[in-house]
């Protein structure tokens, strides 16, 4: 059982791996691949490559479930049912919507939209509406090191998102029914929410009462990701297999209160089914998660073990909930809470069953070997593993798990039936929350709590893996330190980095806003960060942040941010609050802490590449567009130049000032390629070879327009844009052409548009 488990699991994670769709016609293979189950020898063959054709086939119904081309941008009225519990934020709701099967035109099984104007105050999970919705085919921003928002949406199975155009169609068909379990996750949130509403830990409660983290805040997240803990202020396997437990002695007791119960059927059994019920009842609170479908899975066979009086190993369970899960959801392997899940279980069974006799304190030793055992996985998702992480889920799990989540459990419980009862135990789990937090953010805090590391190179995770298997065998095991010598990549791999008088230049893919990124031998620079889209999303910590760490930079020597408008400026502060800024330029500098003006004239050198900027002037007067930061970046053979949203008046006022200066490698199209820039005259002065287009897919404004296009293509300059191509690289070195990378077509894979 464990060697298919682990077989079909591989097979599935390697047909995802592959960089386009192949054809349906595999599927003819599946006879001949059954066969070969048959034979021993092949048999774990024969399962990989089953479960590849079981992928191929769930995969090519996820990509014919998107929405048709033909659709993208008409307003679509149509009915539907809101699937999930809507995620109320300041400016908008964001809700999933299942389409009716009536509507006249062919949709999505699950869309997932945002509503922005004229919404509703308050949106119910299992209400049927009809809306009148704007929809585009699913697609992210694509850069390295940061979060495949594209993969996300096909691992959900969503296949178009959009938003709610207000119209007077838009109207309630039908109220929630009262037994949808999503509307009783929304009902005890909103309750938790209306009992608890001055407490910072609001949404450290609802994620543990019903697995809804929405009100969880970014500067929490930081905390429990810091130190280690993200994994227990959510419904884990760890809390299921609690309620699971709770309920056993609890309806054992009970059943056995009454003798004659215990002639139809014994007490032990009757706890198994009462165990399973309650287990089953908070899993579906925790909208079934990869973690809780594991531990649910593992929670039904003991019980069923327990009904039939026949022990099942614990490696076996595992195995079990592994297989089903993969055979269910194929797509799961693509989530890192699958792998962080099976692993830290796989980990305390092997610690488990290796040791013997099991000293007094195994308790105690078993986070650090989690820890541990979990760093290659943490480095591959995150670049960052927790060294405190041992500490804090020592002091952290009992509290949590023995405290916290049976207190929460039994208030939600209350709330339907005394909840006076109820209100005084979620203050209660409120206050033992304070003093974990008080905590946990003294630990996040401590000097070199966490470590960070650059993108490595897959391979190398091979000899981390096999060291960190070494680590974690016994005492008595000879070769178990040599394991050491596997971690040796990460103190001794050092990311290509530029030479000198060289440059490395990327437009970062922020949607619709502009970020980029100069690199030198030793200096960093980020112009422009991206805008801000909520409290809890901006591209300066979601984008740029996890591409400084993808190129493993600490440190960034200056920011420059061009002018005020949100689309540049938006990620500014969160990015300096994330990382050591040594010097900040801008065009506005009393938005930004200890900020200066960038003026014409400032000019600079790194490692042999010079740095000059061109706008604006000192006594400049004009539009926060015109006074943008305008910056030429150069070394022996290539430059580029950074414009920010300037307008024909600026770009008047550069050709007279610094005609000889302007002419450029690449040009960063001013103004994201509106109709208010890039007149010829300027793009005649500048005579650049390629121009970058800094836009959102299908964004509102039609950037790039059609008639600045067309004025670069009458020139023969080859042009890039970030939403077609994700981000994009130049390497400039002193003697050949620039190396050109795009992001979005150098990381293919199945899923992408």
């Amino acid at each position: 059982m464990i060697k298919t488990a682990i077989s079909f699991a591989i097979g599935c994670l390697l047909f995802l791996q592959l960089p386009e769709m192949p054809s349906i016609q595999w599927l003819w293979a599946f006879i001949p691949v059954c066969i070969f189950l048959f034979y021993p020898y092949v048999r774990w063959l024969a399962i990989i490559a089953l479960a590849a054709l079981w992928t191929l086939f769930q995969t090519n119904l996820l990509l014919n479930d998107r929405l048709n081309n033909d659709l993208v941008g008409q307003d679509l009225v149509i009915s539907g049912t809101i699937s999930n519990v809507p995620e109320h934020q300041t400016r908008l709701i964001r809700f999933e919507f299942s389409p009716d099967k009536s509507n006249a035109i062919t949709l999505p099984n699950k869309l997932r939209l945002n509503w922005y104007q004229t919404r509703p105050e308050q949106l119910h999970a299992a209400d049927r509406w009809q809306l009148t919705l704007r929809l585009k085919q699913p697609r992210g921003m694509s850069n390295p090191g940061s979060f495949d928002y594209e993969g996300w949406l096909f691992q959900q199975g969503i296949g178009a998102t959009g938003y709610v155009r207000t119209s007077a169609d838009n109207k309630l068909l039908e109220s929630r029914s009262i037994y949808s379990i999503n509307t009783i996750r929304q009902s005890l949130t909103k309750a938790i929410e209306k009992h608890l509403i001055d407490s910072p830990h609001i949404g450290l409660i609802q994620g543990l009462a019903t697995g809804i983290r929405h009100n969880i805040s970014p500067q929490q997240w930081q905390v429990l990701r810091l130190s280690g803990t993200s994994h227990l202020l959510a419904i884990s396997g760890l809390h299921i297999g609690l309620a699971a437990a709770i309920g056993f002695f609890i309806f054992r007791f009970l059943w056995s209160r009454k003798t004659a119960n215990l002639l139809h059927i014994p007490a032990k059994e009757a706890g198994a089914i009462g165990g399973f019920i309650l287990a089953l009842f908070y899993a579906a609170l925790a909208g079934f998660s990869i973690p809780s479908q594991r531990a649910m899975i593992m929670v039904a066979t003991v019980m069923i073990s327990l009904l039939i009086r026949r022990p099942i190993p614990a490696s076996r369970l595992l195995a079990i909930s592994l297989l089903l899960i993969v055979v269910i959801d194929p797509l799961s392997v693509l989530s890192a809470g699958f792998w962080l899940s099976f692993s830290a279980v796989g980990i305390i069974l092997f610690i488990s069953q290796n040791r013997f006799p099991s000293p007094r304190w195994q308790w105690a030793k078993i986070h650090t070997l989690i820890a541990l055992g979990l760093t290659p996985l943490l480095f591959l998702f995150f670049m960052q593993t927790s060294l405190i992480a041992p500490l804090a889920n020592f002091v952290v799990v009992p509290i949590i798990s023995l405290l916290v989540v049976p207190i929460i459990l039994l208030a939600s419980f209350l709330l339907w039936f005394a909840e006076p009862i109820a209100v005084l135990l979620l203050q209660v789990a409120d206050q033992i929350l304070n003093l974990v937090w008080y905590f946990l953010d003294y630990l996040a805090t401590v000097p070199y709590s966490h470590w960070n590391s650059p993108s490595i190179p897959t391979l190398y995770y091979i000899p981390i893996t096999l060291g960190t298997l070494l680590l974690l065998t016994p005492k008595n095991f000879t070769a178990k330190w040599l394991g050491i010598i596997g971690f040796s990549p990460l103190f001794f791999y050092n990311s290509e980095q530029p030479n000198n008088g060289e440059f490395w230049f990327t437009l970062l893919d922020v949607g619709q806003g502009l970020s980029a990124v100069i690199q030198t031998k030793h200096h960093t620079l980020v112009f422009d960060t991206g805008p801000k889209f909520s409290d809890s999303f901006n591209t300066g910590t979601a984008i740029v942040l996890p591409f400084l760490q993808h190129q493993g930079i600490t440190l960034v020597d200056s920011l420059i941010i061009s002018h005020a408008d949100n689309d540049h400026i938006g990620g500014a502060l969160p990015l300096i609050n994330a990382i050591n800024v040594t010097q900040v330029f801008s065009s506005v500098p009393e938005l930004l802490p200890n900020a200066n003006h960038c003026h014409a004239g400032q000019s600079w050198q790194w490692d042999g590449v010079d740095f000059m900027m061109l706008n604006p002037n000192r006594d400049d007067v004009g539009s926060e567009n015109n006074l943008s930061c305008v910056l030429k970046v150069s070394n022996k053979r290539h430059s580029v130049l950074l414009t920010g949203d300037i307008e024909y008046t600026s770009e008047q006022q550069l050709i007279a000032r610094y005609n000889d200066l302007l002419p450029s490698t690449v040009l960063i199209a001013p103004h994201h390629g509106s109709k208010t820039s890039s007149s010829n005259a300027f793009i005649n002065a500048v005579q650049a070879q390629y121009v970058l287009f800094p836009v959102g897919y299908n964004n509102r404004y039609h950037f790039p327009a059609k008639r600045i296009t067309d004025r670069y293509q009458r020139r023969d300059i080859t042009m890039f844009n970030s939403a077609d191509h994700g981000a994009i690289q130049f390497k400039f070195d002193h003697q050949s052409d620039p190396l050109i990378t795009t992001w979005r077509q150098s990381s293919t894979n199945i899923w992408r548009y």
